[in-house]
């Protein structure tokens, strides 16, 4: 069988706009670690991506959450954001000095 990689990782904006990888993610599911078993992997890697999607919702310190899961090669299967994306801060004004 082809081995085939899943990522599940989680982003957070916190209320300064800064984004961060949520602790402990990313997780990987890999198919060797399933004797072989894509099927298996995939199932470990999309319930954990619901088990992270659930906690985020009980989350209220952050302005925008995402959960994402991925293959190996970067391909985005499923993919949930909670919130807004915080906007860019006003440029510092200049002056002369």
């Amino acid at each position: 069988m082809q081995r085939t990689i899943y990522n599940v990782t989680a982003y957070v904006v916190d209320a300064n706009g800064t984004y961060n990888t949520l602790t402990g993610y990313p997780k990987t599911f890999d198919s060797r670690n399933y004797n072989n078993d894509t099927t298996k992997a995939h199932q470990r890697a999309m319930g954990e991506f619901h088990a992270c999607f659930a906690e985020m919702c009980n989350r209220d310190d952050r302005k925008m959450q995402m959960v994402m899961l991925m293959t190996a090669d970067g391909r985005v299967m499923e993919r949930q954001v909670l919130g807004a994306v915080p906007p860019e801060p006003d440029p510092e004004p200049e002056t002369d000095e």
